[in-house]
């Protein structure tokens, strides 16, 4: 009798029914969402919901998939695909999903390992943050509560995600801080949310802009470049 009651609990996690070289099929997937970031197999590759039909996925893997097989899992995350955008992108190489190629090179000189995360910008750097709100202000969509002089001739800025406005409830001094260290909280209508040194952004969303300026001029690299067999 338990032995059933397994098979059926087995049965009723989400799991592979197909493996074609980068794409997956999944069953079980009905709780799942269009452009939902996934892990894929013991492993955890990583991978995106591109199609979802009923309890049917498929899902494109970020990783090579040798070494899947028909049953593996597939584990939700409840988050889209996303990249960081804050300090740390420039002076680095990523891949398309901004693992920083450098520092995985320390680990495998020759091939991305499977399975190694969702690396993304240096977590544990510290960065000359000045805090550029005050508590009490009033806070929209865009406007920078935060900079940092990430090279000389770059001061990169740090503004407020589309999705969040309120009054600003406490802020920190302006000083070294982490990527991941609360800068600023404030007050909104959902509740208490926390601005960090960075953005998380869906990489499928464009960014908003207020305007975009049409090319005037054209783009001079002073690099010649010839093409030829």
């Amino acid at each position: 009798m338990n032995s059933q009651n397994n098979i059926i609990t087995t049965e009723s996690k989400p799991r592979i029914v197909g493996i074609n070289g980068p794409v997956v099929t999944a069953k079980g997937m009905t709780d799942f969402k269009m452009r939902e970031m996934v892990t894929v197999g013991p492993k955890k590759l990583i991978g995106e919901v591109i199609i979802l039909e009923d309890d049917i996925a498929t899902i494109q893997v970020y990783e090579e998939t040798e070494g899947l097989k028909i049953g593996d899992e597939i584990e939700a995350t409840g988050n889209p695909l996303s990249v960081r955008l804050g300090p740390g992108l420039l002076k680095n190489m990523f891949d398309g999903i901004e693992r920083p190629l450098n520092s995985i090179q320390e680990i495998s000189p020759v091939f991305i390992p499977e399975g190694i995360g969702l690396l993304s910008i240096d977590e544990d750097k510290l960065w000359d943050f000045e805090i550029l709100v005050n508590e009490g202000d009033e806070l929209k969509p865009g406007q920078t509560y935060a900079q940092t002089q990430e090279t000389e001739m770059i001061n990169t800025k740090i503004m407020v995600p589309p999705n969040i406005s309120g009054k600003v409830k406490s802020v920190k001094p302006s000083g070294k801080y982490n990527i991941n260290e609360t800068l600023v909280e404030v007050e909104t209508e959902k509740g208490v949310e926390e601005l960090k040194g960075f953005q998380e952004w869906s990489i499928r969303d464009p960014r908003p802009v207020t305007q975009r300026l049409e090319p005037a001029k054209p783009l001079l690299t002073g690099t010649r470049v010839i093409d030829t067999f």
